[in-house]
């Protein structure tokens, strides 16, 4: 995966100018690179309508080769729904469509690509692709890959020609409910609260300021259990294989049976409704609450992992003896 990676980007770097790519390219050391956006505002980078069909083309090899097929597969959905999204403006009236061309934030090539460090020398590097309701971050140090924050979302949640981009993501999760007894289903499900904001791991570092609530993995039957590790894969899944199994590990040396889910909100399709997969490192939050259900945002965050955090710590404590817990 990370030599797909390096060729893919090493090819793209070629294909742009050179006002292109000092455009792209920052220093891996840059606080730039910890800049989740989960609005599509004051994005950086080149974007995709400012590139030849050439780089276009390495783009999309730098993608094939970071994501799976679901996660490719998502990608290009959500592009695809730009079109309903724009549609949707120009028919909320003449100040509507005004704003939606003079903000620039909607568009199938309104997508940015950003590069951190040199892919062709020894050490870290990595790069993010973000937009409208799309921001994946790939971290890459000793040939080992980092694939979170990982970020999708989907307006409208069904569209016109009846593609739902994150159906498993949600389908998954009412399936898991709905095997709840109405014991567990009391410790699983809490109030929907619709002025709670932003997510709990929307900042750019994850802290996460809350214990977790909900019923927790090590509380299930087997077949409850066997729900629940299915919808952890939609997550995975999104991600190269060798990425997922990678992360997978991480997930089950931390602990799986300490993961909690937690929902909020209607169990029917459709109406607002909100969960969590909340774990010693592991952080998921789907939340469809907002333009009346039509509007959803999935985030999977890892509190050690993010941006290749435990990567470089294991890079800095083998190659220049710095103990762990030391930035």
């Amino acid at each position: 995966t990370a030599g797909a990676m390096v060729a893919a980007m090493d090819a793209l770097r070629t294909s742009l100018s050179p006002a292109a790519l000092e455009e792209v390219q920052y220093r891996f050391e840059d606080d730039e690179r910890f800049d989740l956006r989960l609005a599509p505002f004051f994005l950086d980078g080149v974007p995709l309508r400012e590139m030849d069909d050439r780089s276009r083309t390495h783009v999309a090899a730098l993608l094939d080769a970071s994501l799976g097929p679901f996660g490719r597969g998502r990608v290009d959905a959500i592009r695809a729904l730009e079109d309903e999204v724009l549609q949707r403006q120009r028919d909320a009236g003449w100040h509507r469509a005004l704003w939606a061309r003079w903000s620039g934030i909607w568009g199938r090539d309104l997508y940015y690509l950003t590069l951190y460090g040199d892919p062709g020398s020894p050490g870290a590097w990595g790069y993010r692709f973000d937009g409208h309701h799309l921001s994946v971050n790939f971290t890459v140090v000793d040939g080992e890959v980092s694939g979170t924050p990982f970020f999708l979302g989907a307006e409208p949640r069904e569209s016109a020609a009846g593609i739902r981009v994150l159906e498993r993501e949600e389908d998954l999760a009412r399936a898991l409910l709905a095997s709840l007894e109405s014991s567990q289903r009391g410790r699983a499900i809490l109030d929907l609260e619709p002025d709670r904001g932003a997510f709990v791991g929307s900042g750019s570092r994850l802290e996460v300021p809350i214990p977790p609530a909900g019923i927790a993995r090590g509380d299930l039957a087997v077949a409850q259990q066997e729900r629940f590790d299915e919808l952890l894969e939609a997550y995975l899944e999104n991600v190269a294989a060798p990425v997922a199994a990678r992360e997978r590990a991480r997930i089950d040396a931390a602990g799986r049976g300490a993961i909690y889910f937690v929902w909020a909100g209607s169990d029917e399709p459709g109406r607002p409704m909100y969960y969590r997969l909340q774990g010693p490192t592991l952080l998921i939050e789907f939340d469809n609450t907002v333009d009346d259900a039509d509007h959803i945002h999935a985030l999977w965050r890892d509190a050690e992992g993010d941006f290749g955090h435990d990567l470089l710590t294991q890079h800095y404590a083998d190659a220049h003896g710095v103990p762990a817990g030391k930035d």
